[in-house]
C-alpha cells in the first residue's frame, strides 16, 4: 500500500536541530523487501532520495503515536535506525495506511489475507515508478488551486488538503458537491459565474474568505449563513453583482465578519440590526438604490463605507453623522473649522 503524503524524518540519536523542521513531499510504502523474502519493510521516497529508505518493521517499530490523527497526523518510532518519521496526510488516507501497518505488526488483525495475514506487494520495483508517483503527489498535496477555464477542472476531485480554492469565469452553473469534502478549506473563490443556489451544507465548513460575486444567487441563497460554524469563522465576504434587492438578514449573526461587499445589487433598505454586526470595519454598499441608511448605524465602528452611486438625498435625516468622533486631544480636522 503507498501513502502519499509529507514527512519529517528526525534522527533521535543526532544532535538537536533548532528552528522548524521542514516538510517533503512523500510517498510511504508497505510491502516486501524482495520478491524472495516475507521481510516486512517500509520505504520512504523524496524527491531528494527517489532510491528510498528502508525500515523494517518485524521488532523495529517502537510506537506508532496517533494522538492528533484527527488532523492529519501521526508518527512512527523506528528503533533501528533511531528515526521519528513524522508524517501529515489526508485523514482518511493516513487511516487506512495506518490500520494496514498495525496489520503488518500483529500479523494481519484486521486485514483479509490467505491465513488472516496482509497481503503485501513485492517493493522491489517501486523506484521505477517514483518520479510519476512523486509527480502526482504534488497535486494530491497541493493546498491551492485556481481554475480559469473549463479545461484546468480535476476531472479526478480536488486535493483533500485545499486551503484555498479559486473557481473563476468558467460559467459554472451549480455548486460542485466535492467542495463540501473539503474540510481543510478557509479560501474560497466562486466569482464571475452563474451559480444560483449556495447548498445549506457550505454554512458546516469553517470557511474565513468567500468570494461569490457576479453570480445570479438573488435573495434565496442565503440560509447557509444561518449554520453556527459558518457563523464564527467568516470573516470576509463578498457578494457585489447578484442582483439582490435587500440586505440578507442571516449577514446579522456572521459575529466575526470584517469584511462585506455587497456593490452593485439593488438594495433599497438595509435592516435596522445592521449595527449587530460588531466586528465589520469595511463595508461596501456603492451602486445601490438606498434612498437612507438607519440611525443604528452610527453605534458601528466601520473604519471605510462606500454609499456612492445610490439614491441618497442631501436631507441630513436620511444619512446619519457616521464619522468616528475624534479621540481626546486630537486636532479637528481643517474643514471642521471652517
Amino acid at each position: 500500500m503507498k501513502l502519499i503524503c509529507e514527512t519529517c524524518v528526525v534522527n533521535r540519536s543526532g544532535p538537536p536541530s533548532g528552528g522548524k523542521r521542514a516538510f517533503q513531499k512523500t510517498v510511504l510504502a508497505v510491502g516486501n523487501d524482495k520478491k524472495s523474502s516475507e521481510e516486512p519493510v517500509i520505504m520512504l521516497i523524496t524527491n531528494s532520495n527517489k532510491s528510498g529508505t528502508r525500515y523494517g518493521l518485524r521488532k523495529n517499530v517502537g510506537k506508532i503515536f496517533t494522538r492528533f490523527l484527527a488532523e492529519g497526523k501521526a508518527t512512527i518510532s523506528f528503533q533501528i535506525p533511531e528515526h521519528d518519521v513524522q508524517i501529515k496526510s489526508e485523514v482518511v488516507q493516513l487511516t487506512g495506511f495506518l490500520k494496514v501497518l498495525r496489520a503488518v505488526l500483529t500479523g494481519g488483525a484486521g486485514v483479509d489475507g490467505p491465513d488472516g495475514g496482509a497481503k503485501l506487494s513485492c517493493l522491489a520495483m517501486v523506484n521505477k515508478k517514483t518520479s510519476a508517483v512523486l509527480a502526482a503527489s504534488n497535486k494530491v498535496l497541493a493546498t491551492k488551486c485556481v481554475i480559469k477555464s473549463r479545461g484546468e477542472y480535476p476531472l479526478k476531485g480536488f486535493s483533500r488538503n485545499l486551503v484555498c480554492l479559486q473557481i473563476s469565469d468558467i460559467k459554472l452553473c451549480r455548486f460542485d458537491p466535492q467542495i463540501l469534502l473539503l474540510k481543510s478549506l478557509r479560501t474560497l473563490n466562486l466569482s464571475n459565474n452563474c451559480i444560483e443556489k449556495i447548498p445549506q451544507a457550505l454554512g458546516q465548513m469553517r470557511l474565513v474568505e468567500v468570494d461569490l460575486s457576479g453570480n445570479a444567487l438573488q435573495n434565496h441563497a442565503w440560509e447557509w449563513l444561518r449554520e453556527p460554524a459558518i457563523q464564527s469563522s467568516l470573516q470576509s465576504l463578498n457578494i457585489s453583482s447578484n442582483n439582490l434587492t435587500y440586505f440578507p438578514s442571516s449577514l446579522i449573526y456572521c459575529r466575526v465578519l470584517v469584511r462585506l461587499d455587497i456593490q452593485m445589487n439593488h438594495l433599497q433598505k438595509l435592516p435596522f440590526a445592521v449595527w449587530k454586526m460588531s466586528r465589520l470595519r469595511f463595508l461596501n454598499l456603492a451602486r445601490n438604490q438606498l434612498a437612507s441608511v438607519p440611525e443604528s448605524m452610527t453605534r458601528m465602528k466601520l473604519e471605510q463605507l462606500d454609499l456612492s452611486e445610490n439614491k441618497l438625498s442631501q436631507d441630513a435625516s436620511t444619512v446619519p453623522d457616521l464619522r468616528i468622533p475624534a479621540l481626546p486631544g486630537q486636532m479637528p480636522a481643517l474643514w471642521e473649522m471652517a
